[in-house]
């Protein structure tokens, strides 16, 4: 509501005065105003920390899922030991064969990298095995693609039939390397 005052008998337009009723809820609507800004930065400084977290998880889960799959690869029927009862044996000349087939080139799709290594080994001492070389190498490398990937590795039991002195089943530790793309 407008009023016109008049100071000294003379009328001024210029100055509006506000019943204090006006200046309350025009308080608090400035204050509304204010905590629902405040709100707002609150809530999207908390989503913008969720989010992260969220993308972090995300990656875990996908390291996770990798790993299962690094030790489940040992019991499928391309890797598994079926001479005698071992489960999660991986059968070392199966490997080597596997690599050489043609037939397998587009089964390990979406996996850039899959390596196997018998033993342990130390800065260069690692020998890629091929039929000439078999068993004197330690390396069957199946699958190697350019890019970035990020390799997990789980230890498994690599055995192998060894022909000298009768024919027997050498087992040893090795470990199976598996890269997944990330992101």
């Amino acid at each position: 509501m407008l009023r016109l005052m008049s100071w000294g008998g003379e009328m001024n337009c210029c100055l509006a005065s506000y019943s204090r009723g006006q200046m309350k809820i025009q308080q608090m609507a400035f204050v509304l105003v204010a905590i629902m800004i405040f709100f707002s930065m609150v809530g999207l400084f908390y989503f913008s920390i969720k989010t992260r977290g969220l993308e972090k998880s995300a990656e875990d889960l996908r390291e996770q899922e990798s790993l299962e799959i690094v030790k489940k690869i040992s019991g499928t029927s391309e890797f598994s030991w079926t001479a005698s009862d071992c489960a999660s044996c991986i059968d070392f000349d199966k490997v080597l064969a596997l690599k050489d087939r043609k037939g397998y080139e587009g089964f390990w799709q979406g996996i850039p990298y899959i390596q196997v290594v018998r033993g342990f080994t130390k800065g260069n001492e690692s020998r890629e095995c091929d039929k000439i070389n078999y068993p004197n190498c330690n390396t069957i490398t199946i699958v190697k693609d350019n890019g970035n990937y990020i390799t997990n590795e789980v230890f498994s039991a690599l055995c192998r039939f060894e022909p000298s002195k009768g024919g027997y089943t050498k087992c040893e530790l090795g470990r199976i390397i598996m890269g997944f793309r990330t992101g």
